[in-house]
């Protein structure tokens, strides 16, 4: 044998001996997956609502998406893939997708799905009173509008072709349709429950997840405190390995210490002493710093400016700090890492002697300076927004702005302020599509903006009109980019952080794995416990 053969046979018995292994490997560590135990997780949440609906703003979503599925769902790489639709086909103009469901899905109390239940779904948040999602739906789908104002008793371009083909038809080609369907607010429900229970059904919810609805859990007055999920064993897909999970906003730091409590917020110094694993995800959640720009002086761009060169971005972010959730300091308006977008820099830092100097083009000198400014926040992040307000008053006061601190229970509450005010914003992303940024927040009748800013801009709601024409994503993107760079020469709003939460998990669980969009649409089917409990 010729020295080359060698080399040839020799590298080639080692390429075996390696696949060998790995496989054997491979089979060996799936055999060690165990089923059963219960899996006990404190929530980010500091309360839970005792509401499992999708469109309640303080909605837990790592546990909604246990028991709820739409037809489609984003994978670990931001894809769209097929959750209850088996398939879709777009029509050649666009305009037309068909999707056809996966047969034999039953809900959790043991009916059929059908393309009734998703029309139903889709339609009821069209519906007023079901939050901001119906933005998302009536400048694209035919007959949309028309339903909202009440004008049609049902949505034209939703259509239910046969039990398991569901049409949607849009007024024109639009891109970001898959990505809005693949949101964690267009969850599908049986229709019968829906209508017969209305609101007393996400008590005691039916949906089609690997998990459903088995109690809520209670403390020794009857409270609730928690809920406990418990396998599907009638699953269409993969069956979870856990046999039931529990969250609680209420579990300890000395319970998940004793290990009794699997999966809790990284939130105590205390947790670096213990040997548990420590994840870290961006949690797609920003925050903002919006300005009441019907009102002086934020009417003025040059004020609003001068506010951007006061503030120390840096400090706040220190403010800010806990170890569960790490502020890292945002120049952009759209979130830097969705698809085609890159982080900016700061035009200036902190400068004061520019600050003042725009508040004097703007007429306003320390013998002459703005009347009281309150600062709103939500009472739920007091904790934390009351650090940044300190920080703030003292920063805008060397430009001659005086806030005051005014806790609120909902932005609704700003409607009865009579000074101007600024407003802390936390923003968090449902779906990886800068339209989730802008309509719902800055175009000109989205709630939050006729709330909050009243800001009004031609160039913006010009180019958000194109967006919904244009049929390229690098087009589309690119249009996006304009108006992040009018909404950044505005300044409606100052864009402060984007937030990471880190988790911290006991050794023994194994199989998690973080999705892109964060830990809240996290797949605990995929989890298992090497020692059950």
């Amino acid at each position: 044998m010729s020295l080359k053969a060698k080399k040839n046979f020799f590298r080639t018995a080692f390429i075996f001996f390696l696949f060998l292994v790995l496989s054997v490997s491979g089979y060996s560590q799936q055999e060690k997956v165990r089923t059963g135990g219960t899996l006990r997780v404190r929530t980010f949440y500091q309360g839970l609502v005792p509401s499992l609906d999708p469109v309640q703003p303080d909605c837990d979503l790592l546990i909604l998406d246990q028991i709820f599925e739409g037809l489609v769902r984003f994978n670990f790489s931001l894809q769209i893939v097929p959750e209850l639709a088996d398939y879709w086909v777009i029509s050649p103009e666009g305009t037309k997708y068909t999707f056809y469901l996966r047969k034999n899905v039953r809900f959790h109390h043991g009916r059929l799905l059908t393309a009734r239940d998703v029309k139903a779904s889709l339609e009821r948040l069209i519906k007023p009173g079901h939050g901001p999602f119906y933005s998302y739906f009536i400048s694209k789908v035919t007959g949309a509008k028309e339903f909202y104002e009440g004008r049609e008793a049902g949505v034209k371009g939703f259509s239910v072709r046969d039990d398991h083909v569901f049409e949607v038809e849009l007024l024109e080609p639009n891109p970001s349709l898959l990505s809005v369907l693949a949101a964690p607010f267009c969850k599908i429900f049986p229709q019968d429950l829906l209508e017969s229970q209305s609101k007393d059904f996400f008590y005691r919810p039916s949906g089609t997840g690997p998990f459903k609805f088995a109690y809520w859990l209670r403390d020794s007055r009857l409270r609730i405190i928690g809920v406990r999920l418990e396998r599907n064993e009638n699953y269409y897909g993969v069956k979870p390995h856990l046999e039931a999970i529990e969250f609680s906003a209420t579990f300890t730091l000395d319970q998940f210490l004793d290990r009794e409590v699997d999966i809790i917020p990284y939130y105590s110094p205390s947790l670096s002493r213990s040997e548990c694993q420590v994840l870290e995800s961006d949690s797609f959640q920003l925050l903002y710093l919006g300005f009441s720009c019907h009102r002086s002086p934020f009417d003025n761009p040059l004020v609003r400016k001068a506010v951007a060169l006061a503030i120390d971005k840096r400090h706040l972010a220190r403010a800010y700090f806990t170890f569960e959730t790490i502020p890292q300091v945002l120049n952009n308006i759209i979130h830097p890492r969705l698809p085609g977008f890159f982080p900016l820099e700061a035009k200036e830092d902190r400068n004061i002697n520019e600050a003042r100097s725009l508040m004097a083009r703007a007429g306003y000198i320390f013998t002459s300076t703005p009347g009281p400014i309150d600062f709103c926040l939500l009472k739920r992040d007091r904790w934390r927004g009351e650090r940044i307000y300190w920080l703030l008053k003292e920063q805008l006061a060397e430009i001659g702005l005086d806030i005051k601190l005014r806790i609120i229970n909902s932005y609704k509450n700003i409607q009865s302020l009579k000074n101007p005010y600024l407003v802390l914003i936390p923003w968090t992303i449902d779906f990886p599509d800068p339209e989730n940024i802008i309509r719902p927040l800055f175009s000109l009748n989205a709630e939050i903006n006729q709330l909050l800013f009243h800001y009004k801009s031609e160039a913006v709601e010009t180019l958000l009109a194109l967006s919904e024409r244009e049929k390229s994503w690098g087009k589309r993107n690119e249009i996006f980019r304009q108006i992040e760079a009018q909404l950044l020469e505005d300044l409606p709003v100052i864009p402060l952080f984007s937030l990471h939460q880190r988790l911290a998990v006991q050794r023994y669980v194994r199989g998690i794995k973080v999705p892109a969009l964060g830990f809240s649409l996290m797949d605990m089917s995929l989890i298992w416990k090497e020692e059950a409990r």
